[in-house]
């Protein structure tokens, strides 16, 4: 179906692949409960906040875009190589002789912009060229000048000058523009069914360039739990992996899907399938709801992430005990004055040191063992841990087979469901009392 003059008009998405585990349950008493959509708007945050969280909130003007070009050899991107440039340059320029032993100052690397017809402009930069010179073996994924494998390999060539690739006109602004969800123009039943909230979650592989692309999108209906959207992306870059370890995604089943068409074609295609069911003041409800939306390159600020609300419990916890931490050091200290005004004067000629219960001078913590890493996906505030926490069930069970978006989104809606519950409870407590 064409578009219709003063219509929107959203392409239909092929349908949401089969789940193999089971399908998400309908909220009980949630739907249409005015204290329950007051309890869950109210955990939206202003944008000043979101911001603080990595959330982008308009467009990237030109210059934005213009540091997003990239080494054609390294792959790092202008914004990336120019870091800290000026404040290098001007300290140089404010301290011609740097501080001694050093003499001179190291020269900055360089990196060259193509401008047609063999010209380059040069400009300085702060990181040198760190790449492989060779190229990947398309059967053993490894490269044919070191033989290290794509997935664990340090770059073995360096050079203190870079070149960006060039860039045909509006290229930059395809692949990193970010969109606004379109207002509502028009509601038909066979183009947008605009939902009151939706719970998203996506998975990304790697690009060859290095970026994150976006290779799996799900969405189910918050208040329902029908399942909207469980599609692969065909990816708008060729990728150098599907991190199988934490997407869940493989070769065989991105193959299989393309082959069947069933995929979602670029970021483009997934937000345009989301905006069949997302209106500018539809609530997207997740667990770090800011990679998602970057991932889509989607500016969307109706968001209940269940991160940013734990996260500031926690913080609001951490404030607390430091001022009561504060305050209980103020009172000894004043206790302790007192005291010092009354008690007799210590007894000379014993020589007095910090000693452990054992008689021994305490350790300075040089020996004591490091902080083990947490896996990736298992910190404190992780949905994973969240979820075991708060509703005693397990997610992300899979091992190295990685994660399910599907399972991520339902349970990110379970969390901020329970979220909301809580803040209920104790509205009513609060009346009761």
């Amino acid at each position: 179906m064409p578009p219709v003059q003063g219509l929107q008009w959203i392409p239909f998405p092929p349908p949401p692949e089969l789940y193999q585990g089971p399908l998400p349950s309908p909220l009980t008493l949630a739907h249409g409960d005015p204290s329950y959509a007051f309890e869950l708007l109210d955990l939206l945050e202003p944008t000043y906040v979101m911001k603080k969280h990595g959330y982008l909130t308009q467009q990237l003007t030109d210059a934005e875009l213009d540091e997003k070009r990239r080494c054609r050899y390294c792959n790092l991107t202008v914004a990336q190589l120019t870091k800290h440039l000026q404040r290098t340059l001007d300290h140089r320029h404010a301290h011609p002789i740097p501080s001694p032993p050093c003499q001179a100052y190291r020269p900055l690397p360089s990196m060259q912009t193509p401008l047609g017809n063999g010209y380059y402009d040069v400009h300085l930069c702060m990181v040198p060229c760190n790449f492989h010179p060779g190229s990947v073996n398309g059967a053993t994924k490894c490269y044919d000048c070191c033989g290290q494998h794509v997935s664990e390999s340090k770059p073995c060539a360096t050079s203190e000058q870079h070149v960006l690739r060039e860039y045909e006109a509006g290229k930059l602004h395809r692949m990193y523009q970010f969109h606004p969800t379109p207002p509502i123009y028009h509601e038909s039943k066979e183009n947008r069914h605009i939902r009151q909230a939706v719970a998203i979650d996506c998975e990304m592989g790697t690009a060859e360039t290095g970026e994150s692309e976006l290779i799996r999108l799900s969405a189910i209906d918050y208040f329902t739990g029908e399942v909207l959207i469980n599609n692969l992306v065909k990816t708008d870059q060729p990728l150098r992996h599907l991190n199988t370890r934490y997407s869940g995604v493989t070769w065989g089943q991105l193959n299989h899907a393309l082959r069947n068409k069933r995929t979602l074609i670029g970021k483009a295609g997934a937000r345009d399938a989301l905006w069949r069911f997302v209106g500018p003041q539809t609530v997207i409800v997740g667990h770090g709801v800011n990679n998602d939306l970057r991932a889509l390159r989607w500016i969307h600020t109706c968001v209940v992430d269940s991160y940013m609300v734990e996260h500031k419990i926690v913080q609001a916890r951490k404030a607390f005990e430091a001022a009561t931490e504060a305050n209980m050091a103020m009172t000894t200290q004043q206790a302790t004055q007192q005291l010092s005004v009354l008690a007799p004067p210590p007894a000379t000629g014993h020589k007095t040191g910090s000693l452990t219960p054992h008689g021994q001078a305490p350790t300075t913590g040089l020996g004591e063992p490091k902080k083990q890493k947490k896996p990736k996906g298992c910190g404190d505030l992780a949905l994973k841990t969240l979820l075991k926490k708060y509703l005693d069930r397990d997610i992300q069970m899979q091992g190295n087979k990685g994660h399910d978006s599907l399972e991520d989104a339902v349970a990110a809606r379970d969390l901020v469901h329970w979220m909301v519950m809580r803040r209920l409870q104790q509205t009513y407590d609060g009346t009761m009392n």
